[in-house]
């Protein structure tokens, strides 16, 4: 082979060299410092209120006091709560996830939480680590109890009503 090949097989190499180490030390990056958590909302600014006198409101009211919810009774997020409607709740570290959590042993979609038949339950979405329900490692869809601790993580959550 002539020298110029060799010299752009070298050159080539040495780029995809490089590359390898670029991405190697961005995924190193990422898993030191974690996903960044972005705060949701709408991003058009609020409108400030006049001082003129005002003007009678409904106070909204809750359509039953037994509507369900997650609690987090330990972790980082510990108090945080998510009313429970009809959908489904996604637990994990994606900025997507109703529940974002910053945790090392938490995938991306870790859990999620739904709701057949007037029933509650969570499933483990094949994280890493697992779900713990109670004492015990879930693998299927497993009915929730009131109370009863589900552990993702470092992060312990609840249903309660």
């Amino acid at each position: 082979m002539s020298a110029l090949v060799i010299t752009l097989f070298r050159l080539g190499f040495l780029v995809l060299l490089w590359l390898f180490i670029f991405f190697i030390l961005l995924t190193i990056k990422n898993d030191v410092y974690g996903t960044r958590v972005t705060q949701r909302g709408s991003a058009r600014p609020v409108a400030k209120q006049s001082k003129r006198s005002p003007t009678p409101t409904r106070k909204p009211q809750l359509a039953s006091a037994s509507r369900p919810y997650i609690v987090v009774s330990g972790g980082s997020l510990t108090g945080s709560t998510i009313p429970l409607g009809t959908d489904s709740v996604t637990v994990g570290r994606s900025p997507d996830s109703a529940l974002v959590l910053d945790d090392g042993y938490t995938s991306a979609r870790h859990a999620r939480f739904f709701n057949q038949g007037g029933q509650w339950f969570v499933e483990d979405l094949d994280s890493t680590n697992g779900t713990w329900v109670g004492t015990e490692r879930i693998y299927e869809p497993t009915r929730l109890g009131f109370g009863v601790p589900v552990t993702i993580g470092k992060t312990t959550l609840e249903l309660r009503q």
